[in-house]
């Protein structure tokens, strides 16, 4: 069975997979794969939060069977396994995957999602979504879709008994404070102790739009407490301390212009 994973990200201290799927139901203007097709998360990608964008990055040609992706798995032992985007939950081989590495491997499995499609759940332990923005005009402008069927699965996610947290990228000047607040009022319609985390934009595709500064992070956080009991901030800055490498394709592969297209689609900021 052919699958859509084209990226498969492995944090060997903390026993991490990252399984990223290719295909989306949105079309976000700041969609990150825009700028770097594999993970973010790798050693080789972490200084690309503060590059400028040189273009829009060449989609992935190659993706795994469902055999090779489980037996990828099985050879790492992971302990937790991170289904990712673009959006996983498009892929039919997802929840196969995530039973095989539940049942066999007894991983916690944790789906990224943007809740335009109620995922199958029976093998994830824990959801977060990505609530783009609450405004329907400006979730359709950001996006190019409706915001309606997200915000009516919240809920549903929410009474499935998963875990679930909730995220949104903060843009200055545009999904800023005002709907911040907003975003986390209707979350907090749903349970105000839903964890929600504010993540600060980075430059990514053919967009106006600057990263924040810490102080409007900060505001952003402060503003969505007024309504939920955990919110948390996440600005591209922190130190990581554990390694990220990829295992399909290989680093050998990446270093290669052929399959790492994403890394040459970016230059450093001059300091």
């Amino acid at each position: 069975m052919q699958t859509r994973v084209y990226n498969i990200a492995f944090a060997e201290s903390t026993r991490q997979a990252y399984l990223h799927f290719w295909d989306c139901n949105l079309h976000c203007r700041g969609c990150g794969c825009q700028k770097v097709v594999y993970d973010f998360m790798l050693d080789r990608n972490m200084h690309l939060h503060l590059a400028e964008p040189r273009g829009i990055a060449t989609s992935p040609q190659r993706f795994m069977d469902l055999d090779d992706v489980i037996e990828t798995l099985f050879g790492l032992e992971v302990r937790w396994v991170l289904f990712e985007g673009q959006e996983s939950s498009l892929d039919p081989s997802m929840p196969l995957i995530a039973e095989a590495a539940h049942r066999r491997l007894g991983t916690t499995n944790v789906l990224l999602t943007n809740g335009m499609k109620m995922p199958d759940l029976r093998y994830i332990d824990k959801v977060s979504v990505g609530l783009k923005a609450f405004s329907k005009e400006l979730h359709q402008d950001y996006t190019g879709e409706s915001n309606k069927t997200i915000l009516e699965n919240f809920p549903k996610i929410f009474k499935s008994g998963v875990p679930m947290m909730a995220e949104t990228v903060l843009i200055p000047g545009y999904i800023d404070h005002d709907e911040i607040g907003r975003v986390a009022k209707f979350i907090a319609s749903v349970d105000p102790n839903i964890r929600y985390q504010i993540d600060a934009y980075f430059k990514a595709g053919n967009n106006p739009w600057r990263r924040p500064t810490s102080d409007e992070v900060e505001r952003s956080v402060a503003v969505a407490r007024k309504y939920l009991n955990n919110v948390y901030a996440y600005k591209g800055t922190e130190p990581r301390e554990f390694g990220v490498k990829s295992i399909f394709p290989t680093e050998e592969e990446l270093a290669t212009r052929e399959l790492a297209p994403a890394v040459d689609a970016c230059e450093p900021i001059p300091t």
